[in-house]
């Protein structure tokens, strides 16, 4: 089998950049529709449910200043209850001859998402909003059960809102809510603003095509964009499947160096795309036989490091005890981080002969890989949640007897 050698892999990777770069029509055309303004982009929010469930919000309000009135939330339940007949016990055409104006919304109240209230026409609309982060069954029972407590008699909409139908269908069969998309929710909006665009302030319609256009690319909607990118794809796939394998770790890296940058008592070890390895400083022993981590500065017997897994779109933080080249010392080593409450450390892992074991991890999910920001305040959290088991650690280094 003829297999080529990495000169000529690097070779074939540098030409596939080079077409994809120089002279391309098409990314010339995708770069002039991306660049165009868009104040969803500047403040990178595009992807943050958070965000996304904010403008949700605000249109349900019919007292807001989008100027649809109680328009929108008539049209957003009636759609809804029309594309899924019989789960609740209110028809389209009741809820579109409801006065809507006594609506009240929340941001978080009870931890749900969007929560809205008709206290004349008796009905309460929960909505759990996910974009990319998963769904938790247990979390849209307890939202349920929660609100029938507090609304006995009030007939209740709980929507699963997802950014295409069927990415959570089962789980919210089996949990009583309503799978609606991003998608039709694109459609609603599209439609009232093109049926109500004189009652709108000029102020809003900017605002909401900028929603719509930023909707648009996160459903696919935007139809020539779609085509357009495929294109560019097709005659570039490997630049891209390249670009994708480096590009997205940059930021990672970036923000990982930024914040170990700040701390004065961190000695860096190594970096590579997806990891950032350090300890700290008082971490460091002389006069010990190891045998593992070929790729760090210098040998250590454990050691700290950011991570980024790409795949499942998390960052997390590790404290790992690598190989000693004496396995007696290991196996005491490990039964200290074990009697000193470091879960992970499970008492079948005393006795196994395992080179590398995790004494303890966390994990955040990142919405956005391209927000450096997001990195930077992930690795703050995930470094104050572990600041006990970092100050334990430092405590059994110094006080273990390393050279015996």
């Amino acid at each position: 089998m003829n297999t080529k050698s990495s000169k000529e892999e690097i070779r074939d990777k540098h030409e596939a950049l080079n077409r994809f770069l120089v002279d391309n029509a098409e990314l010339e055309k995708l770069t002039a529709q991306l660049s165009r303004f868009n104040i969803f982009q500047i403040l990178r929010i595009e992807k943050a449910e958070i965000r996304h469930s904010c403008i949700l919000a605000w249109l349900l309000r019919p007292h807001e200043s989008h100027g649809l009135g109680d328009s929108f939330v008539r049209r957003f339940l009636s759609t809804i209850l029309l594309d899924n007949p019989g789960i609740v016990n209110i028809t389209p055409a009741q809820i579109e001859l409801m006065n809507m104006n006594d609506v009240e919304v929340w941001r978080e109240l009870k931890n749900i998402d969007v929560l809205a209230v008709s206290k004349n026409n008796k009905w309460i609309l929960i909505i759990e909003n996910k974009i990319r982060a998963g769904v938790n069954e247990l979390q849209l029972r307890k939202y349920i059960e929660s609100i029938k407590l507090d609304y006995p008699k009030f007939k209740t909409i709980p929507v699963l809102l997802t950014l295409e139908i069927g990415d959570a269908s089962e789980i919210a069969e089996s949990e009583g809510y309503i799978n609606w998309s991003h998608v039709d929710l694109y459609n609603v909006v599209n439609s009232l603003i093109s049926q109500r665009k004189d009652q709108i302030t000029e102020d809003a319609q900017i605002f909401l095509h900028h929603y719509l256009t930023i909707l648009g690319r996160m459903t696919m909607q935007d139809k020539n964009l779609v085509e357009l990118c495929k294109t560019i794809y097709k005659k570039h796939k490997d630049a891209i499947d390249l670009i994708n394998e480096y590009g997205i770790t940059t930021e990672f890296s970036s923000a990982a160096e930024e914040f170990l940058k700040n701390k004065e008592n961190i000695y860096s070890l190594c970096t590579r795309p997806k990891q950032e390895w350090f300890i700290l400083k008082s971490w460091r022993i002389k006069n010990i036989k190891l045998n593992g981590w070929k790729h760090l500065n210098e040998p250590v017997p454990i050691c700290c490091r950011f991570s980024f897994n790409t795949e499942r779109s998390r960052c997390g933080f590790i404290i790992e005890i690598g190989p000693i080249e004496n396995m007696d010392k290991r196996s005491k080593l490990l039964r200290i981080f074990n009697k000193s409450g470091f879960d992970k450390v499970k008492e079948k892992l005393l006795k196994s002969n395992s080179s590398y074991t995790r004494v303890y991890s966390q994990y955040k999910r990142i919405e956005d890989a391209n927000d450096k920001d997001e990195f930077v305040k992930h690795f703050e959290e995930l470094w104050k949640t572990a600041e006990p088991f970092i100050n334990k650690t430092t405590k059994i280094i110094k006080s273990f007897e390393w050279d015996k």
